[in-house]
């Protein structure tokens, strides 16, 4: 086996792991970005209330406890949080939850959802690129493989 076959070999190995890894992102982004889509479009803003911030570790961080109360319903959020002066027991904060699923919640704004949302989009969208890229790679690197002698 001469230098070119191993490199060539390498290419197709290297092409199937970055084309894995990008089915991978597209799988878990795009959950992630219906999550999104679905809690822009029916998603209701309220103010939460931090009524708990337990800090834990010595890493600063700490386990902080949001409610809110509206019309559409009422819950609670646990999140991690870091401590510092940002989160005040007792303060309110803006929260988009959808009323179908309380469990799905963003801490922010409707605007805020929507950058989210926005971004979570480019991160599908390189995503695919770089699978198709590397599916390309993989597939000229295949074709050297064949036609070499």
């Amino acid at each position: 086996m001469n230098l070119v076959m191993t490199v060539l070999l390498l290419a197709v190995l290297a092409s199937a792991a970055f084309c894995l890894f990008g089915l991978m992102l597209i799988k878990g982004e795009g959950e992630e970005l219906k999550k999104m889509t679905e809690l822009y479009e029916s998603g209701v803003e309220v103010r939460a209330e931090l009524v708990s911030l337990v800090p834990f570790g010595t890493n600063g961080y700490a386990s902080a406890v949001y409610e809110w109360q509206s019309p559409e319903g009422s819950g609670r959020h646990q999140k991690g949080a870091n401590v510092g002066h940002a989160h005040v027991v007792g303060q309110s904060y803006p929260l988009v939850f959808d009323p179908q699923n309380t469990r799905r919640v963003h801490l922010g704004t409707k605007v805020a959802v929507r950058r989210e949302r926005k971004r979570r989009q480019g991160y599908v969208r390189n995503a695919q690129r770089m699978a198709l890229l590397a599916l390309a790679g993989g597939a000229l690197a295949t074709v050297g493989l064949i036609i070499s002698p």
